[in-house]
């Protein structure tokens, strides 16, 4: 039986400013695909760079593929399958902001197919029926031109999370994406599930997910995790799950399997912040979590209801005091320009964030995301309008910049709030190893360092680009003390962020 050679690309995105994330979905297609006799390969051109065309030119591929994750990635993306459809090879866009707007995708001319939702088979489906020449119409999840329209198969359901394969990571060099972190130096992140079972209004999760929640078996992700301490050095993992437990009767199986294993590593993951308890809590400690990442948002409950998030912000309080107490390191972030926040609601937010006593506050901004519920309810109300093009859509800004600004509050004090949380990031000092440090000045020089190893000219620009970016951040935390004295921002850095 004839078997195809397909190249998957992770494009080059302006939201990689520090150390690249190892491509866990374009390893797990890659494993499904080679499981079934398919040749290959993978290029992540966040770390190599070099010229897609050489790399077309020696390894032919027969279909590439190429990861969208946001919209961010689109110039890079389509400067790759410009490249590739100039060979007459056919192209493949997946991934999260591919999933959600698979029509302007196609009606652009850059892509010839788009697989929506998860891509494991869908991707092995599609690559079998252009080998046998079988009709598209029977891929579940695909979305194509047919006959000069476009054509939306129905949604495939999720598959069984055992019935995918342990993913091979030899298809890249995982050290390349080793990250310094708090009490490790060789961080990798992997997933134990896919999933959310939240609705969160401002997130893709929803749409993409369709808000259900699935395990790995504990096999699968032990044989991986055993896998990149043994071969590779690996001693810190980030849990990237939306969620990662749902509930208490698998976050202990969870613990009770990684104590059991015999494995030594230290974890993060990312929790909701208003379900957990102290014994909860530190059994994950005991399993060797030292970090959490909790999703805040907002610090009203109007904005809570709002977002559909819905936390009890009091509940926050107390889970992020009972991590201090146990020793685990906490992150929170919040969104401001919320649509519809004023300056007194964004007050509230701030004043409850310095508040908690959470070790890192990180700051975002609201930006609409096809498909969320929140980006509907604008469009319906006439406040923007739909983005009908890539490049529209690539020009709304998410979470790290101000784009379109949908508060009412003003873009320079977005700018200025921002920049204050991240500066006291840098410069407030963490407990590490028993002893006070700039934990993330560290982390950002070593990242910085390890950007510059890689020894390509998208390397330096990215680097180039923190740099620009970090001067943003001093001028604007530093420039406006009105702004700052009207939102209780003064005193950078110390305990009062």
């Amino acid at each position: 039986m004839f078997f195809t050679k397909i190249l998957l690309i992770n494009p080059l995105s302006v939201y990689v400013k520090q150390q690249a994330v190892i491509p866990l979905g374009l390893l797990s297609i890659a494993t499904c695909l080679t499981s079934r006799g398919h040749t290959v390969k993978i290029y992540d051109r966040i770390v190599e760079g070099g010229s897609v065309k050489k790399h077309l030119n020696a390894f032919k591929p027969d279909i590439v593929g190429v990861s969208i994750i946001g919209g961010r990635c689109f110039g890079d993306a389509v400067r790759v399958s410009r490249a590739a459809k100039q060979r007459k090879i056919p192209v493949v866009w997946g991934g999260q902001m591919a999933s959600a707007i698979p029509e302007v995708i196609l009606e652009s001319g850059e892509a010839d197919y788009v697989i929506m939702g998860d891509g494991e088979i869908t991707m092995l489906d599609l690559v079998n029926a252009l080998r046998d020449k079988a009709p598209l119409r029977g891929v579940d999840g695909l979305a194509f031109f047919e006959n000069s329209r476009v054509v939306i198969n129905r949604d495939r359901e999720f598959a069984d999370m055992k019935d995918l394969p342990v993913i091979d990571f030899r298809f890249v060099d995982p050290r390349k994406y080793f990250i310094r972190n708090r009490s490790c130096q060789r961080m990798l992140h992997i997933y134990l599930s896919k999933g959310c079972t939240g609705k969160c209004a401002y997130c893709y999760s929803p749409a993409f997910s369709r808000c259900v929640w699935r395990a790995k078996p504990a096999g699968h992700y032990l044989s991986e995790l055993r896998n990149l301490i043994e071969n590779y050095g690996m001693d810190g993992v980030y849990f990237v799950d939306d969620l990662l437990s749902p509930n208490k009767e698998h976050l202990v199986s969870l613990c009770r399997t990684l104590n059991e294993s015999g494995l030594k590593f230290f974890w993060s993951c990312d929790m909701r912040v208003d379900l957990m308890t102290k014994e909860e809590l530190k059994m994950m400690f005991d399993a060797g979590c030292r970090w959490i990442f909790f999703g805040i948002e907002s610090g009203t409950a109007e904005n809570q209801r709002a977002i559909r998030k819905k936390l009890n912000l009091e509940k926050a309080r107390e889970t992020i005091d009972y991590c201090n107490e146990i020793g685990l390191f906490t992150t929170v972030s919040f969104i401001t320009a919320l649509p519809g926040e004023t300056e007194e609601d964004l007050k509230n937010t701030i004043a409850y964030m310095k508040e908690l006593n959470a070790k890192v506050k990180i700051p975002g901004m609201f930006g609409p995301f096809p498909k969320t519920e929140m980006t509907e309810t604008l469009i319906k109300a006439g406040k923007m309008d739909r983005p009908r093009t890539l490049a529209q859509w690539g020009k709304l800004a998410t979470m790290d910049t101000i784009g379109r600004n949908f508060s009412f509050v003003p873009d320079r004090d977005l700018k200025v709030i921002s920049a204050c949380f991240l500066l006291a990031i840098f410069t407030n000092k963490y407990e590490l190893d028993d002893a006070e440090k700039r934990l993330w000045a560290k982390r950002l020089f070593g990242q910085a360092a390890d950007i510059v190893k890689r020894m390509n000219l998208a390397a330096f620009g990215q680097l180039l680009l923190s740099v620009k970016e970090f001067a943003g951040i001093v001028f604007y935390a530093a420039a406006f003390p009105g702004i700052r004295k009207k939102y209780g921002l003064n005193g950078l850095g110390g305990k009062k962020l």
